[in-house]
């Protein structure tokens, strides 16, 4: 029986959860807001499925991308984080009958997966998600589809692509799988204490969100809260849920030792902001948003050229440059067991917040603003 003695090993890719035959697991959160598995003794068979699926206790052996495209699709980069190529890769899996899975934000503000038959749907998981997303039971609905020979394409972070491909336990003909260039996923638990403190300051029920809003520009992207009655953007070096996201205070522990990114999920692709465009493609460095594609594998290859999007071979290390998603192990930040520890008992969840934000010296804030300049004129 599964039981989890070291958060910093589970990911709460939901696989144990899904596999378990007697279903005697579930997902529970914790003090800091993350949910993690719980098996039943009392009705557990001890058939140690749960251990032999598990993508931590089985990992993959490490690839090098086979190829790597700076990429951007016209029809779909406006409303996407970075280049839109995601929807294009969906509306081709979509034209052959097949079915997307993917994060969306749901009507009550929390971030699940969902699968998406037609672009109307898919629509609703581009864009940048930054909230660790609910699995539900979509690993048993990407086996079904697959099992009775539908194309599928499943997109999640890395560890998310992993856990479905332990669960899946085979390669399938009909199956495409991109992860992204994750740098670690917020607390659930956080986001919503965040959400209602916001609606509680302005007044109005929230209604979404936009994590990152290009019309001032992809590089200086706005996160959007859309309230009932208004709209409110903040620079995202504002924001204090975004902020402490970036500085790595909230992350989830499994995320500071990340065991599958870097070519470790098994992913055909995988999707990222090319943030080192100036140096790498200069031709897409017009602040629209651009995508860093790696091709993991011959599969996803194929799916990317039969994909018709606009794109540029790159190399690939240069281009992974300035993306923290590539970053190795991240430092775990000397107050976050302080500010997990006292957010429960916050009556201002916002103020709390701004409290653990750590604020760069002009010196460094004035030396990052030039270097992107210089980067720009390259």
């Amino acid at each position: 029986m599964i039981r989890i003695t070291d958060k910093s090993l589970c990911t709460g890719c939901s696989a144990c959860v899904n596999i378990c035959p007697v279903q005697c697991i579930v997902l529970r959160r914790d003090r800091e807001g993350f949910d993690y598995p719980v098996a039943n003794p009392d009705i557990c068979i001890s058939c140690g499925k749960c251990e032999r699926i598990c993508p931590v206790l089985n990992p993959l052996e490490p690839s090098f991308p086979l190829e790597a495209f700076a990429a951007r699709s016209e029809e779909y980069a406006g409303g996407s984080s970075s280049g839109g190529v995601f929807p294009v890769l969906a509306e081709k899996v979509i034209e052959n009958d097949g079915a997307v899975f993917g994060a969306v934000m749901n009507p009550d503000l929390t971030v699940g997966h969902s699968e998406a038959i037609d672009m109307k749907e898919v629509c609703r998981m581009r864009g940048s998600k930054y909230v660790q997303s609910d699995l539900y039971s979509v690993f048993e609905e990407v086996k079904g589809h697959l099992e009775s020979g539908k194309k599928v394409l499943f997109s999640g972070t890395p560890c998310q692509v992993a856990g479905l491909n332990s669960y899946l336990g085979r390669d399938y003909d009909g199956l495409l799988t991109a992860d992204c260039a994750c740098h670690g996923v917020p607390s659930p638990g956080l986001w919503e204490k965040y959400v209602k403190a916001l609606q509680d300051r302005y007044g109005s029920p929230v209604r979404d969100v936009c994590f990152r809003d290009k019309r001032g520009g992809w590089r200086k992207y706005e996160m959007v809260v859309c309230f009932e009655d208004r709209e409110v953007a903040v620079w995202h070096q504002k924001d204090p849920y975004m902020l402490l996201f970036l500085q790595d205070m909230s992350l989830r522990p499994s995320c500071y030792q990340c065991r599958f990114r870097n070519g470790r999920s098994g992913s055909d692709l995988t999707l990222a902001d090319l943030w080192n465009v100036a140096e790498a493609s200069p031709e897409f460095d017009d602040d629209k948003g651009v995508s860093l594609v790696l091709a993991n594998t011959d599969k996803g290859l194929s799916a990317l050229k039969a994909s018709g999007v606009d794109m540029r071979k790159v190399d690939a290390g240069l281009a992974m440059k300035r993306n923290g998603g590539f970053a190795a192990d991240l430092i775990v930040p000397e107050r976050r067991q302080d500010f997990f520890r006292g957010h429960h008992s916050a009556k201002d969840i916002i103020w709390y917040m701004e409290g653990f934000v750590r604020h760069d010296s002009f010196y460094k804030r004035l030396r990052g603003y030039v270097s992107n300049i210089i980067m720009r004129k390259k």
